[in-house]
């Protein structure tokens, strides 16, 4: 594929081929022309392509990225991957297979709806390419039919203890840089994002840490005027390459593979710093028409978030200058209570986030509901790509020395284990809680789901990303309807 102009495949719904084009180096749009399998075509633009960069964020007319969002009106039954090209001026024509979701989960022993999770993945500790060379032999196995990426696709916060510059335009350079890495460079996360239809929720190092938060070794931060700069530009790039639908950033994606129904909630976008909502008033309407949607349809819900809805409530210090959780926030009651009444009005609940650095399987059997057919279920998958962590890691590395380990993820942190009973707050009743499975190391996680009559079987596997290493399988669990 071209150094200069790329195509990925977005989610969208069944009889939509969406696809994002992303061209370098241009300061002016370029005229395009589009064929889909050898054939002229001419596609719904959802974004016209433009620059990434635009208003006080742009500057002078230098050579900088544009990128768009683009419908192809396809059969919804074909499955196979379609031939998209494009032709944009100045640069050599590019072809790329893309496919679009299916319609719905298959029938049959053999096959599966395969959903791909990866999250936090820091270009950094990963030069060497390993996650783009272990998805090349993962792909060879299994060819997934849908990405998430739960989060943190990009550190803007990084490198620590360096302010950035005040310019803005300057400062968007710099994101811009970070994304055209990841979504250009074979060499960083282009094979993961490039591996199925892929759709986007962020986390805080989309923007920066802890994000509305001040974040004490970011200096651009600590005033209001700061934040705000910083907060525009990081919000104005995640529109562009991640925010795959035509609604303002912040609105959540919907999309389903029946009789699967996909929310992906942005909880962080438009944070405030009272700690009152993490969400606008328009995404708490479409939750609740969603969860309804869900029980009248006899769908089964898939919720995504950044961050798990499950983590302790942080405490005044760490809330502030550490990382907030969504318990924190004065809408969590509301968002627990939506998710409480989907499970016991419509049928088990899949949650799925990313942002721990580990990786995990959850059951949550609501203390009331003990014996009768009524769960959630939470996947965790993270670190793509661990972070950095100062003093930490060396801490990490000395025990490690002294212990006279072999252990190839000595940074990595294992898993919480959680049992017994946990009060949510928002929802009837207390959860009885297992943990399934736990996963350390850098990786991505595989959900494969298969119909069994009314309900769906869920095989998680988790892939520790080193080339040759085969998935951990963990025991299906199976989602059922009220």
């Amino acid at each position: 594929m071209s150094e200069s102009v790329v195509l990925h495949a977005c989610a969208a719904r069944a009889g939509r081929l969406r696809v994002w084009l992303g061209v370098r180096e241009r300061t002016a749009v370029p005229s395009l022309a589009w064929s889909l399998n050898g054939q002229r075509v001419v596609p719904e633009a959802l974004r016209p392509l433009q620059s990434v960069r635009s208003g006080p964020f742009l500057g002078s007319e230098t050579p900088r990225m544009f990128a768009g969002l683009y419908d192809f009106i396809v059969d919804a039954r074909l499955s196979q991957s379609f031939q998209v090209g494009v032709s944009v001026e100045g640069a050599p024509p590019v072809t790329a297979a893309l496919r679009q979701l299916p319609p719905s989960v298959p029938t049959g022993l053999n096959n599966a709806f395969q959903l791909l999770l990866a999250s936090c993945f820091h270009w950094e500790e990963d030069k060497t390419g390993s996650a783009g060379t272990s998805m090349e032999a993962i792909l060879r196995g299994f060819t997934p039919d849908l990405l998430l990426l739960t989060g943190d696709q990009v550190y803007l916060d990084l490198p620590a203890l360096k302010s950035l510059s005040e310019e803005r335009p300057v400062m968007a350079r710099k994101f811009e840089a970070d994304y055209v890495r990841n979504w250009f460079e074979k060499s960083a996360y282009f094979n993961v994002i490039h591996s199925a239809p892929y759709a986007c929720i962020p986390d805080d190092h989309d923007y920066w840490n802890n994000f509305p938060m001040p974040a004490a070794q970011l200096q651009n931060t600590w005033t209001s005027a700061g934040r705000q700069a910083w907060g525009d530009a990081a919000r104005m790039l995640y529109g562009h390459f991640q925010h795959v639908a035509p609604t303002p950033v912040g609105t959540p994606i919907q999309f389903d593979v029946e009789p699967l129904s996909f929310f992906l909630l942005d909880s962080r976008t438009w944070r405030d710093a009272d700690f009152k909502s993490t969400m606008t008033a328009e995404a708490r309407d479409l939750l609740s028409g969603w969860v309804s949607r869900c029980i009248q349809e006899k769908k089964l819900g898939v919720f995504v978030t950044g961050q798990s809805l499950f983590m302790p409530k942080a405490g005044d210090f760490s809330r502030h200058w550490g990382d907030s959780t969504l318990n924190n926030y004065g809408d969590f009651r509301f968002l627990a209570g939506e998710l409480d009444r989907l499970m016991r009005e419509g049928g088990d609940v899949l949650l799925i986030t990313g942002d721990m650095h580990w990786g995990r399987v959850l059951r949550l059997t609501p203390r009331d509901a003990l014996g009768a057919s009524a769960n959630m279920f939470e996947v965790i998958c993270s670190p793509t790509s661990l972070v950095t962590t100062p003093v930490a890691d060396q801490m990490s590395a000395v025990q490690r020395f002294f212990a006279q380990r072999k252990d190839r993820w000595y940074r990595h942190h294992d898993a919480t284990i959680m049992s017994g009973i946990l009060e949510v707050e928002g929802t009837k009743s207390p959860f009885s809680v297992s943990t399934l499975y736990r996963h350390r190391g850098n990786q991505v996680g595989v959900l494969s789901f298969r119909r069994h009559g009314d309900s769906i079987e869920v095989t998680p596997r988790f892939f520790s990303l080193v080339p040759g290493t085969p998935p951990n399988h963990v025991a299906p669990f199976v989602l059922r309807h009220r």
